[in-house]
């Protein structure tokens, strides 16, 4: 593989807004780490109108029509819960239509490059079993904030959209869904939570992600209800999803950097950490569903942390849940009765 083989897609707002704010000159940063570290690389981005694009240095422009963000559902005052879902969708399927190498890699404007072991990553687990197979190849994500656990519950399917690098066509597939339409508001319910799945917690927006990836692929939709189901087998078919159509590392693996809101504020806590995947939990998986022969070295220690971790954070998160859960229910059940 080498460098000109590879598209780099920075996507996103290359600015603070006043929703979204980010560090100085993280966008600068980013570019000239690409520049860096993938000298020879193309770089496209693609981002939105009436941005300052001053300083920035990229090989191609991509301007998209922002779709605006889009309604996940509604506070108990009637106030619309939005995210931006599909701006992420629109920026990045705009810079990839661009992509005429065989690699690519999907880059947020926040983050930045710090090495490029996604290369050999993305290269080195080739074995592949028939079931939940979807990608051609295995793209390299990231486990930042990919959770197997949330609030103290087991959960699924939590694919992270911070970095993807692989076969253009796999990126693309990954990334080429349809844009959300808003949640309805119901007046008789005011006064509740509304958003799909209540009133349980509503699904993830990287479960959102997965479940229209998949559901291109396979006759029977994934039907995920809310943000905890995990009926129907679905954590069976989640790690198999993981494993046979990705590789899972972390950002030091990969060779990339977070903005600081993800490396000193919450995200970073050790019980924040302990919920998501480790590595070498997804080598396991990889070992079990795909490739019973890869060497298990040093990975028994790291599990038995991870474990240890996961039996000091993961009860009480269950513990500080349930009031709110059962809060969250009573006012639902009020407002339905009304």
């Amino acid at each position: 593989m080498q460098n000109s083989d590879i598209t780099v897609v920075v996507q996103g707002p290359v600015q603070s807004l006043p929703e979204r704010l980010q560090d100085e000159g993280i966008t600068q940063r980013c570019l000239n780490s690409v520049r860096k570290h993938l000298p020879g690389a193309r770089i496209v981005l693609s981002t939105w109108a009436d941005q300052d694009l001053g300083g920035l240095e990229f090989d191609e422009l991509v301007i998209n029509e922002d779709p605006g963000p889009n309604i996940i559902g509604y506070g108990r005052n009637g106030e619309p819960r939005n995210e931006n879902t599909n701006r992420q969708i629109v920026s990045t399927m705009g810079g990839l239509r661009r992509v005429t190498t065989r690699y690519a890699m999907k880059l947020r404007a926040d983050n930045y490059l710090t090495g490029t072991g996604f290369k050999d990553l993305q290269q080195q687990y080739t074995a592949r079993c028939d079931d939940f197979r979807i990608l051609k190849e295995r793209v390299v994500i990231t486990n930042t904030l990919m959770r197997r656990y949330y609030r103290g519950h087991r959960v699924a399917f939590f694919l992270s959209d911070f970095f993807n690098f692989g076969l253009t066509e796999d990126v693309i597939d990954t990334w080429d869904l349809p844009l959300l339409t808003d949640f309805p508001f119901d007046p008789a319910l005011k006064g509740a939570l509304q958003h799909r799945g209540a009133p349980a917690r509503t699904t993830d927006v990287d479960q959102v992600l997965a479940e229209l990836l998949i559901d291109k692929h396979r006759e029977q939709p994934l039907n995920l209800r809310n943000i905890f189901d995990t009926s129907d087998d679905k954590l069976r078919q989640s790690d198999m999803f993981f494993a046979n159509n990705f590789v899972v590392a972390t950002p030091e693996e990969i060779g990339f950097g977070l903005p600081l809101k993800f490396t000193a504020g919450r995200q970073a806590k050790l019980s924040s950490m302990a919920t998501c995947i480790a590595s070498p939990e997804w080598r396991s998986l990889y070992r079990k569903y795909c490739d019973p022969e890869l060497p298990a070295d040093g990975e028994f220690m790291s599990l038995v942390k991870t474990r240890l971790m996961r039996f000091a954070f993961v009860p009480l998160k269950w513990l500080e849940h349930q009031p709110r859960a059962l809060r969250d229910r009573l006012r639902y059940r009020r407002a339905k009765r009304s």
